[in-house]
């Protein structure tokens, strides 16, 4: 199973080798959360896939340069030196230059005179602008030193600013993007039967949304995930559709993870609407996976819809220990409202 984790801190309990077939049936959405955060983090390194491109100056970038009266090169420092000078740095673990599709992509434009430099570094999430920065050298004591010299310089310069503002952290992207703030605007309770809460973290994905866990005082395996995201569908799709497609897409994957660990996997539960006493109206699926070498696993999971958002609940055991806890959860559960960022997009659906 995936660990639960972030770069603030490690939550030792929750280990790879930890056994949870009830992960399967969240495997879309409970993966390592890689920029996860509660408190205000401070990142020193970055593991997500980071690629890295060269762009023209901005505007207000020229005439920052060309004043007050000697005119600027464009690249005088090369986008391969600048690739040079962020490898030198331990700041990123997966550093890709000039690679398509990764979420993050650094910008790097730079104009400059003899012995002064400037660039400006803009970081893009899916194309979409989330930070921008200019940083130059200092100027006399380098003219001396070489392009390459410069763009370490810059590079240092700016790697402090992006650690200070926690620029690849999932707090500062959901900001950025107005996305929903789960911190302020999600609530959950922190017990309920005898499971008590561990944590609320934040995906690296803002479309992925938060995840909260709890445990059992007794039993190491019993886990409880409640995941909350948006749908991307408009506001207006009918429920049961909406709904039973979560479920279609998380029993796909947990019948690959199951196959891909020699498991089989039987419906104990087929996906059919669930009543929480009249109140909510969800769908609810139960899965059971066995092998000759292991003792049977078991995983429900329920979904329902509040505001524009699914609330996805993942359990460990079968329904039958599941409904009633599920029962009881489910109406403490308040979630944010359609955030800004949604709202643009369902203008494109």
């Amino acid at each position: 199973m995936p660990t639960f984790r972030s770069f603030a801190f490690r939550i030792a309990s929750l280990s790879l080798a930890m056994v949870s077939i009830g992960a399967l049936l969240s495997i879309g959405t409970f993966l390592p959360i890689a920029h996860a955060v509660v408190t205000k983090p401070v990142v020193h390194s970055v593991s997500a896939p980071v690629s890295v491109f060269s762009t023209y100056p901005s505007s207000e970038l020229v005439a920052l340069c060309n004043e007050p009266e000697s005119r600027c090169e464009e690249d005088s420092i090369t986008p391969d030196e600048f690739v040079s000078a962020l490898k030198a740095t331990s700041y990123f673990t997966s550093l890709q230059p000039y690679a398509e599709n990764n979420d993050y992509e650094l910008l790097i434009a730079n104009v400059g005179k003899v012995s002064t430099q400037f660039a400006e570094i803009t970081l893009q999430w899916r194309g979409m602008e989330i930070n921008s920065h200019i940083v130059k050298t200092s100027a006399q004591k380098q003219a001396e030193s070489g392009n390459l010299q410069h763009a370490e310089t810059l590079i240092r310069q700016w790697e402090d600013n992006a650690v200070n503002e926690g620029i690849f952290t999932a707090e500062f992207l959901y900001r950025a993007l107005q996305a929903s703030n789960y911190q302020h605007d999600l609530a959950v309770p922190n017990s309920f039967g005898q499971f008590t809460k561990l944590d609320t973290q934040l995906f690296a994905d803002p479309f992925s949304g938060a995840i909260t866990r709890y445990t059992h005082p007794a039993y190491e395996d019993a886990l409880v995930d409640v995941i909350v995201y948006p749908f991307t569908h408009k506001v207006t799709e009918d429920d049961r559709t909406l709904l039973n497609e979560q479920l279609d897409v998380d029993l796909a994957k947990a019948s690959a993870v199951a196959k891909a660990q020699q498991l089989t996997l039987t419906l104990s539960s087929p996906a059919a609407p669930y009543k929480v006493k009249g109140i909510a109206d969800g769908w609810r699926l139960g899965i059971t996976a066995e092998s000759e070498k292991a003792p049977t696993l078991y995983a429900s999971t329920y979904v329902f819809r509040k505001h524009d958002k699914i609330i996805k609940i993942a359990t460990t055991f079968p329904t039958d220990f599941s409904d009633p806890l599920v029962d009881e959860l489910i109406q403490r559960v308040d979630v944010p409202k359609e955030s800004l960022l949604m709202k643009r997009v369902r203008k494109l659906l």
